[in-house]
């Protein structure tokens, strides 16, 4: 059997089903910070962010940690517009398809799946490049746990 995440559980998924969340990082003048979140990331986007193989592109620049194990990742002043570039790049190749990724297996050991809202997930890229744009135009870092 596998059980398919509905719409209505993007925002509060069960397990295995995951989601995520992004903001920016303040730095003081001592060495602390504060993070503040900003974008929520629905678990339709997370995974579509997991299955498309943006985690790992976005895992190729030099952020401090790596992404896809639910951690806070800073991403650091200079590598956001580059950031912000695989996000817009990963828009590009949401158009024309029906996407499905695996999501685990639940306590049941039902295989988990979701099959992908496209304009859920084009929203979710897109406050997420707002974000790093609006840390890059303010001087501020940003940080992403997925």
């Amino acid at each position: 059997m596998t059980v398919y995440l509905q719409p209505d559980q993007f925002d509060d998924p069960p397990e295995p089903f995951r989601t995520g969340t992004a903001g920016h990082v303040w730095l003081g003048e001592g060495g602390e910070f504060e993070l503040e979140t900003r974008v929520r990331i629905s678990a339709n986007s997370t995974h579509a962010l997991l299955g498309h193989g943006v985690v790992s592109a976005l895992n190729r620049l030099p952020l401090m940690g790596e992404l896809g194990d639910g951690q806070d990742v800073v991403v650091p002043q200079s590598v956001l517009v580059d950031a912000a570039h695989v996000l817009y790049e990963a828009d590009r190749k949401t158009y024309g398809g029906v996407w499905e990724f695996d999501a685990g297996v639940d306590h049941s050991g039902h295989s988990c799946r979701v099959r992908i809202d496209n304009r859920e997930y084009q929203r979710g890229l897109l406050r997420l490049t707002d974000l790093l744009n609006s840390a890059s135009r303010v001087g501020y870092a940003a940080w992403i746990r997925i």
